[in-house]
C-alpha cells in the first residue's frame, strides 16, 4: 500500500459539469474589470466584475453590493458557477467569440468583444480596472511581450479557439491500419480487424 501524501498540491483546476459532459478546466487569466453591455465604452457608469478566461469559456462575473463604486470585489476564478448565479453575470464558449479585439475609443484602451448565442450576435466592451493575472506558467499562454493586457487576452482567445479547432479536427479525423488498410479511429491505437499495433 502506498501511503497518502500529507499535503497535495493545489492547482488551478476547475471540475465542472456541462450538457451531461465532465471535464476539467483550467483558469487561465483574471482580471478586474468596467463592463459595458456595448460595442464601446461609452460615458455611462460601467459595472464591475471579474473577467475570466480559462482554456473552456470566457466569462465575466458581476460583483454583487450595487454600482461601480459600491460593488464588492471577490475573486472568482475557483468558484466561476457560484459567481454565475451573480446578475448579469455571462459566459461565452470560446468557439461562440466571433471577434476579441483590443481597441481604443478617446484615446483610452479597451477589450471588445462579440460572440454568438441562441438570439443572435451580441457585443460588449471591457476596461481593465487591475492588472491581468495569468495563471499559466510562463505568461499568458507565452504572450508576455505583447503590446498590452488588452492585446494580450485578444491573441490568447484567438489561439486558444485555434487549438480547439484543431483538437475538433484531429478527434474526428480517422487514419488506416499499415497492415490490412482497415479505416481506425483517430485514437485507436490497435486495429480492431488485424490486432496490429498502429
Amino acid at each position: 500500500m502506498f501511503a497518502e501524501p500529507l499535503f497535495k498540491k493545489r492547482t488551478r483546476s476547475l471540475h465542472i459539469s456541462l450538457k451531461g459532459m465532465s471535464m476539467s478546466e483550467k483558469v487561465l487569466a483574471k482580471a478586474n474589470v468596467g463592463f459595458y453591455p456595448k460595442e464601446k465604452p461609452g460615458m455611462g457608469q460601467a459595472l464591475k466584475g471579474q473577467l475570466i478566461l480559462t482554456d473552456r469559456r470566457l466569462v465575466y462575473v458581476r460583483y454583487s453590493g450595487g454600482k461601480y463604486l459600491t460593488a464588492k470585489t471577490a475573486d472568482y476564478s475557483d468558484r466561476i458557477d457560484e459567481g454565475l448565479r451573480n446578475e448579469e453575470s455571462f459566459e461565452v464558449p470560446l468557439n461562440n467569440i466571433t471577434e476579441a479585439k483590443a481597441d481604443r475609443v478617446w484615446g483610452t484602451p479597451y477589450f471588445r468583444l462579440r460572440y454568438q448565442t441562441p438570439s443572435g450576435e451580441k457585443a460588449c466592451s471591457l476596461v481593465f480596472v487591475s492588472a491581468m493575472n495569468a495563471m499559466a506558467a510562463g505568461g499568458l499562454l507565452g504572450l508576455a511581450f505583447a503590446k498590452s493586457p488588452y492585446d494580450q487576452l485578444a491573441k490568447a482567445i484567438e489561439q486558444l479557439k485555434a487549438s480547439h479547432t484543431d483538437e475538433t479536427t484531429t478527434e474526428n479525423s480517422s487514419k488506416y491500419c499499415p497492415n490490412c488498410g482497415h479505416q481506425l479511429a483517430f485514437k485507436d491505437s490497435f486495429c480492431a480487424n488485424c490486432g496490429v499495433k498502429c
